[in-house]
């Protein structure tokens, strides 16, 4: 059994690395009181991780599946669960946000133990995610950030709802289509830069914000009101153990 860190290394772990410190930088943001800094480094973990899944895809005969997986599930609960959770009781000091707070925790880690369990009993290409995908948590707290949306209690309800379906057995489709693809990627650089956003009058933002609205809340509907009549729009579940991107 190979025990050397050097060796176990990946380039893909490089990734992982490079998403668990921009979490690490987002907490020390907020801490300084930076809330447009800490949304930045929670998108910037964001990129990290899709560049992980890319590069473990690309390299997964140099990777090794358990430890890659171990390293980007500890990387994302940084990322994806703590950070958001300190940066929401930080902008929102109140005693109900530690609901949301707490959920962003407790649900990060079940939802990420749940995914390997999955991942570690079956094969074939990703469809579909079993739960809502943990970086949405991040992106979606970025863009409520960096759009100026103030109301505490929105924010507070939005986050709750979005830990709650992280531990559903809700299937949300792994999306693919490149094109889709490029243009969140490209609205999502936009919005790291501040005088761009700002320049556009905050476009970027509610774009992608709108977008993920309609990805968590949308499935969601489709599951409750669709799916439940029609068991034919069931969509079957298949991970890999080497796809490690986004849990």
């Amino acid at each position: 059994m190979e025990t050397n860190i050097l060796k176990l290394l990946a380039v893909a772990d490089i990734a992982s690395i490079g998403n668990v410190l921009s979490g690490l930088f987002a907490i020390i943001a907020i801490i300084i009181g930076d809330s447009i800094l800490a949304a930045q480094f929670l998108l910037l973990a964001v990129i990290c991780d899709a560049l992980d899944g890319t590069l473990a895809r690309k390299f997964k005969k140099d990777r090794s599946p358990i430890f890659g997986e171990t390293i980007d599930s500890l990387a994302d609960m940084v990322s994806f669960g703590v950070a958001p959770a300190v940066i929401l009781y930080k902008i929102i000091p109140t005693v109900f946000s530690f609901i949301p707070m707490l959920l962003l925790v407790i649900c990060g880690i079940l939802r990420l133990t749940r995914y390997n369990v999955i991942a570690s009993e079956q094969t074939g290409p990703t469809t579909v995610f079993v739960g809502l995908p943990i970086p949405t948590s991040a992106l979606m707290l970025s863009m409520i950030i960096l759009a100026n949306i103030n109301n505490p209690y929105l924010i507070i309800l939005v986050m709750t709802i979005m830990a709650i379906l992280m531990v559903s057995n809700i299937d949300y489709v792994k999306v693919a289509d490149k094109k889709i693809i490029g243009i969140l990627g490209i609205l999502t650089i936009l919005c790291i830069i501040p005088p761009v956003n700002d320049l556009l009058l905050k476009l970027p933002s509610y774009i992608v914000l709108v977008c993920l609205l309609i990805y968590i809340f949308g499935t969601l509907i489709m599951e409750l009101f669709f799916k439940k009549h029609n068991p034919k729009l069931k969509l079957p579940i298949a991970t890999h153990k080497n796809d490690l991107h986004k849990k």
